[in-house]
């Protein structure tokens, strides 16, 4: 048996070539789901009472080209700096077939006797590696082991693409379907570490709420749900309340301000004359624009005003950009930076990035996004996002994103459309999809407008209205 070692996670190679091949000579051991030893069925592995050999019997590669993938994943694990410091890699030659292979120490497996301590472990490592290198352990508890003194480690090889919390929702969905001492009163705790982890590698809140839906979106029993809710109200308590705009028959939705002060201010006096005084605004209040600390300031100043956050909105306070927005915008948001408060990049910051209520749901972008501010709504799109609103049981959603005015609506199960009329009747609709256009930037005629709609909540109707700056009278009834 021929054995070349690659090296080891960090500091000189402690294990000797004979202590592997010795390892090597026994039975393998039998893998079986929820016993000390599992995985996957092509791999192969070693123990004795000290150490443990994984082999993955899949690969068929010559030698030159083992060496090569072992040594890459060594350089991985070495940047990650999550598994054992002495895991060695190495690369043998068995009755003539060539195998990658690495040898630990014996750990304890995590998922024989979990507790809140480990799960602490387990999100510390998973939302550092997530943060620094966009990369995802896999978050199954045989995935992970700890020392005699506590340490804990990951043991998988195999790494993910990080997917935006997307597989976290589900995996503490798996948590509390499977562990029977996780109660309501540990999911509370359970939801306190893993905020505090989510703001300390993040810095951004924006992550709660994409987790806390994700989770709030997994299927679980009704007592598992209130495990699940405890969880939820600790990571994002604001999203549990029903947003009071009960009180007034019309609700006001702009979108895509964009910057843009005379557009704004000449909406908000068309609605103070209406005497419309509830107002949800859709995200995007920057970007592009001359005037977005003036646009932040004005609708702080704001009474019964609902605001979420946009993509641009976001990017301004996080500072960043480079990724997801055109040279041009890239451009206004660099050069909104100095123009804009360090208090209103932290209020930018803090915006929720999606309200539910118990009509409607409202986010920037689109329902089907797990960022709520990312993806469109539009011809190749809305069948998707009716689609969500109907598994999820939510007859209308109100967004904006795409600048361009009109509703995307459900008439029964498989009939689809889109309208742009002035005024819409939505009790024909199951579902609807509704964008009022763009306050700051219309991108439909006419452009030198701001844009908007008016839900009338007894009617069932959406109005959109164009005014020209310093235009202030359309077709509407007062509240």
């Amino acid at each position: 048996m021929d054995i070349t070692l690659i090296g080891a996670v960090k500091g000189e190679i402690t294990y000797k070539k004979q202590e592997i091949s010795a390892l090597l000579k026994t039975p393998r051991v039998k893998l079986n789901h929820g016993t000390t030893f599992t995985g996957k069925p092509n791999t192969h592995i070693h123990s004795n009472d000290k150490n443990i050999i994984k082999i993955n019997s899949k690969l068929n590669l010559d030698l030159k080209n083992s060496i090569g993938r072992a040594t890459t994943h060594l350089e991985q694990e070495q940047k990650l700096q999550v598994h054992h410091p002495t895991k060695t890699w190495f690369v043998a030659t068995i009755n003539d077939k060539i195998v990658i292979g690495n040898i630990t120490p014996h750990l304890t497996a995590v998922h024989i006797d979990t507790n809140l301590h480990h799960l602490k472990a387990i999100f510390e490592l998973y939302f550092r590696v997530a943060q620094e290198f966009k990369l995802r352990l896999d978050e199954g508890l045989s995935n992970f082991a700890v020392t005699e003194s506590g340490e804990l480690y990951y043991i998988d090889d195999d790494l993910y693409r990080w997917d935006r919390f997307i597989s976290c929702g589900q995996i503490l969905g798996v948590y509390i379907r499977s562990l029977s001492w996780l109660t309501a009163e540990l999911a509370s705790k359970l939801g306190k570490i893993i905020r505090q982890l989510i703001l300390k590698h993040f810095n951004d809140s924006q992550y709660l709420t994409v987790l806390a839906e994700q989770l709030r979106n997994v299927f679980l029993s009704k007592t598992q749900r209130i495990i699940a809710n405890s969880l939820i109200n600790v990571l994002n308590p604001q999203q549990l309340l029903s947003i009071n705009l009960d009180k007034s028959r019309y609700i006001a939705l702009l979108a895509d301000i964009h910057a843009n002060l005379p557009a704004l201010e000449t909406v908000l006096d068309f609605l103070e004359s209406k005497h419309i005084n509830r107002i949800i605004v859709l995200g995007d209040i920057v970007g592009y624009g001359k005037q977005p600390n003036a646009c932040i300031e004005t609708l702080k100043a704001q009474t019964n005003i609902y605001i979420i956050k946009g993509n641009h909105d976001h990017a301004l306070a996080t500072g960043k950009f480079e990724h997801g927005f055109s040279q041009v915008a890239q451009a206004a948001l660099q050069w909104s930076q100095d123009k804009v408060s360090s208090d209103n990049k932290k209020w930018l910051l803090e915006l929720p990035p999606m309200i539910r209520h118990k009509d409607w749901l409202a986010v920037h972008g689109a329902p089907v996004d797990p960022t709520f501010f990312n993806a469109y709504v539009y011809e190749m799109t809305y069948e998707d996002n009716l689609n969500e609103l109907q598994n999820k049981k939510i007859p209308i959603c109100f967004h904006g994103h795409t600048h361009i005015p009109g509703v995307y609506g459900r008439l029964g199960s498989h009939y689809d459309k889109h309208y742009i009329e002035e005024t819409m009747e939505l009790k024909q609709f199951t579902h609807t999809l509704i964008c009022p256009g763009s306050v700051g930037i219309p991108r439909v005629k006419p452009l030198d407008a701001a844009q908007f709609a008016i839900y009338d909540k007894e009617l069932k109707q959406i109005q959109f209205i164009s005014l020209l700056y310093g235009q202030r009278d359309a077709n509407l009834g007062k509240d």
